[in-house]
């Protein structure tokens, strides 16, 4: 069974990897929640409820990632300047972009985020932290729809 201690000598890029999705999460989270406020046009009811589904899922998923980084004896960056220092997530810096344009960023940073949530999965996997590797595995589900759901508001889906 891995405790906390060997989760810093098994792997010691796990916390990091972890600080750093917890990052781009929140600045997914505050982007889509901005993106729901500020969504217009001919779908506007479809996207802001798409949208709110989105916001809510990073919301809940921030806690998650917090709390896993404090069952590992770590704590959780606080500051919004700490977050955006970690994040590799562009924030949104315009007013008045098209809906079209907000779910393309929105899978651009969706695959970001599954990207690194992949690699911590796999290394959670290897450094035999079971929770950790389980909770990210849901993470990855969850979001993958929501990337699907996005891909074909866009007509995306098949490329």
């Amino acid at each position: 069974m891995a405790t906390n201690a060997s989760v810093n000598t098994k792997n010691g890029s796990l916390v990091p990897a972890l600080r750093n999705l917890f990052a781009d999460n929140f600045v997914v989270y505050y982007k889509s929640h901005g993106y729901h406020f500020n969504v217009e046009g001919p779908t506007f009811a479809q996207d802001h409820e798409l949208l709110n589904e989105i916001y809510d899922f990073l919301w809940a998923s921030h806690d998650t990632l917090g709390e896993q980084l404090r069952q590992m004896d770590k704590p959780a960056p606080s500051s919004l300047k700490a977050v955006l220092s970690l994040s590799e997530i562009t924030e949104c810096n315009t007013l008045g972009e098209t809906s079209k344009t907000m779910f393309s960023e929105l899978t651009d940073d969706f695959d970001t985020l599954m990207r690194n949530a992949q690699w911590l999965y796999d290394t959670a996997g290897d450094s035999c932290c079971g929770g950790l590797e389980t909770m990210l595995g849901d993470y990855l589900k969850d979001l993958s729809k929501l990337n699907w759901k996005v891909k074909a508001t866009l007509n995306r889906s098949f490329k």
